[in-house]
């Protein structure tokens, strides 16, 4: 306790000499340019692994976990090169789901996605909670949609970019 007193008051003494200014939540908070980007894939679950735990069948803290699986056109017609990685955990015997997703794309670029899903094949709105290279600064949300056997999941990205990228 009387380490962390010392370590908080010589943090504070340094950040005063070194002319720290005043942080606020708004100097933290992204401003969009107003453009939103907006593209449809669809993957193809090919790579899907649940691990059953506790309970047989679904039950919370079952984990699914999927990947490389590929990510197709609007038409799910033609293979775009980007791959979706990714794994949920689940919060309900009803299947809703806390997710996390890598989209990765041909040329290396990426997007982070999280959010919780809806079981029983309801839509879902999830949220890109960033990315990288032609995504940096990429901020907004996917609407994530299964088919009836969970082999086809539609996601409809809408995305805008903080002013900082």
């Amino acid at each position: 306790m009387r380490f962390s007193r010392i370590a908080a008051a010589a943090a504070l003494s340094l950040a005063a000499a070194l002319g720290a200014a005043h942080v606020v939540a708004q100097n933290a908070t992204p401003v969009t340019d107003g453009g939103v980007t907006t593209f449809i894939l669809v993957e193809r679950a090919e790579n899907v692994s649940i691990i059953d735990i506790g309970e047989s069948g679904m039950s919370p803290g079952d984990v699914t976990v999927w990947g490389p699986d590929p990510l197709f056109d609007e038409a799910n017609e033609v293979d775009t090169g980007a791959l979706t990685h990714g794994s949920c955990l689940a919060l309900n015997a009803s299947g809703d789901n806390h997710c996390t997703e890598t989209i990765v794309f041909a040329n290396g670029s990426t997007l982070a996605i999280q959010g919780v899903q809806k079981g029983r094949g309801a839509p879902s709105l999830t949220t890109i909670v960033g990315g990288s290279g032609d995504y940096l600064g990429a901020m907004g949300t996917v609407l994530v949609d299964a088919s009836d056997d969970f082999t086809l999941w539609t996601k409809t990205f809408e995305i805008s970019f903080s002013s900082a990228s």
